[in-house]
């Protein structure tokens, strides 16, 4: 069977698992209906002069499986800031019994009839460009697409969108750091079709700039720029990390050269037994470093990027006590965060090589005075310089961290380190982290598993 056969019953055998039924599209209309309905009702109680407007995948008609259901609330650009967040939560939680969550402003998320819901509130502008708040653009970024998408090209946004999922690109948020679904919209505008996207995609390289219509010089450094056709000034690939670009352009290359619904649809990564785990770690020689502190309450979108930095604030510590990271991960759970070290060694020796100033400067008598008593002998010069072994303050990597955590740079919803546990690399082996060992030591790509 040819390569371009193969590509194309996939691409059918996909769409089939992926495609709404008309079951599926009937709930979802309902759903969509009523909810409006409900925010129209709620909307006539303020007295106020707002419009209503579904957008999103729903009103797009390119969602896969059980779609959130986005719904916004415009609002005339001379509404306060006060009221604009008053009215819009009033008007949310009459709808659902929800909860509050953030972006720019408040809005309301919850569950009604089985599907997520955001009821969001925004500016109605006339000009993208003037927007006020960040989501004023999402009603002009819905008629374009709707305006724009023939038929034909709403299963090819499906492929697309199930593609990027299955290796492991797809959304904006900070968690994956990927493609909005809106990007992948416009590449499907662009290039007319899921399979031309993955051609074109394939050599792409990195400050690779596209756009629907014409574009001048480029304003963005990113991995990817495509210019945002209802907002020039913008770019809608802006929160794609550069591992994310390089891992799509290498899944498009050998998604064509070897088709497989593991693109799609890959095995989800096993956590190892004890066993596996030991072996590997002797194998590579190296040793593990875990931490664990409570997750706080906060969204996803605000934590990960506290995570992030937190991560690069204790690898910070170790690295400047000597202590060489090869790799490191975070993982968010349910109420934990826990960051997993590997270490080329956990235990330096208690004896530091410790750099002075050179022999004819004033400072050489206080550098003598401080060490002229270390266990490890008089100070001795090497290169013009005074030098003086001393010792280590914390041979142990586990030690370091629980002496010197607090000085790590953690995000700033994170610093309130109430419970901190650390393990060394034998807790690490046989405790509850088996999930997470397997993320650091197993980088099979999602469709090689």
């Amino acid at each position: 069977m040819g390569i371009i056969r193969k590509r194309m019953e996939i691409d059918d055998e996909v769409l089939g698992l992926i495609s709404p039924s008309l079951d599926q599209r009937e709930s979802v209309r309902s759903v969509s209906i009523e909810l409006m309905g409900r925010v129209k009702q709620a909307v006539l109680e303020t007295g106020i002069d707002l419009k209503v407007k579904l957008v999103g995948s729903v009103a797009k008609d390119t969602y896969i499986f059980r779609p959130d259901i986005d719904i916004f609330i415009l609002f005339p650009i001379t509404t306060t800031p006060n009221d604009f967040v008053k009215v819009g939560l009033w008007i949310g939680n009459q709808v659902i019994k929800g909860e509050e969550r953030y972006a720019e402003h408040p809005y309301i998320h919850g569950v009604f009839h089985g599907f997520e819901v955001d009821i969001v509130p925004c500016y109605a502008i006339m000009d993208p460009v003037g927007l006020i708040s960040a989501v004023d653009r999402t009603p002009f970024h819905t008629e374009y697409i709707a305006a724009r998408l023939r038929e034909s090209q709403k299963d090819q946004v499906r492929l697309l969108k199930q593609f990027m999922k299955g290796v492991g690109v797809y959304g904006a948020e900070s968690k994956v750091r990927g493609f909005s679904g809106y990007l992948v919209e416009l590449l499907i505008l662009k290039y007319g079709s899921f399979r031309s996207a993955l051609k074109e995609a394939s050599i792409w390289r990195e400050g690779t700039t596209l756009a629907i219509d014409e574009f001048g010089e480029s304003l963005f450094k990113t991995p990817l720029i495509f210019y945002d056709p209802v907002d020039p000034n913008r770019n809608v690939a802006s929160a794609l990390s550069i591992d994310a670009f390089a891992r799509f352009v290498h899944a498009c290359q050998e998604y064509l050269k070897m088709p497989r619904e593991a693109f799609f649809f890959p095995k989800p990564r096993r956590a190892w037994n004890i066993d596996e785990m030991r072996d590997s770690m002797l194998e590579r020689g190296t040793r593990l470093l875990g931490l664990r502190i409570p997750r706080p309450q906060m969204i996803d979108d605000n934590l990960y990027p506290q995570v992030n930095k937190s991560l690069e604030g204790v690898k910070r510590i170790l690295e400047e006590n000597d202590f060489t990271v090869l790799d490191a991960i975070s993982c968010v759970n349910e109420g934990r965060i826990t960051f997993i070290f590997e270490l080329q060694t956990d235990e330096l020796p208690s004896l530091k090589k410790h750099r002075g100033p050179p022999v004819w400067v004033d400072q050489s008598e206080r550098f003598l005075e401080k060490w002229k008593d270390s266990p490890f002998g008089y100070p001795y010069i090497d290169g013009g310089r005074w030098f003086a072994n001393v010792p280590r303050p914390y041979p142990k990597a586990s030690e370091l961290i629980r002496g010197e955590i607090s000085k790590a740079s953690f995000g700033s919803g994170l610093r309130n380190l109430t419970s901190v546990q650390i393990f060394d690399n034998q807790e690490v082996l046989e405790g509850n982290l088996k999930v997470e060992v397997a993320a650091l030591l197993d980088k099979t790509l999602p469709w090689l598993r």
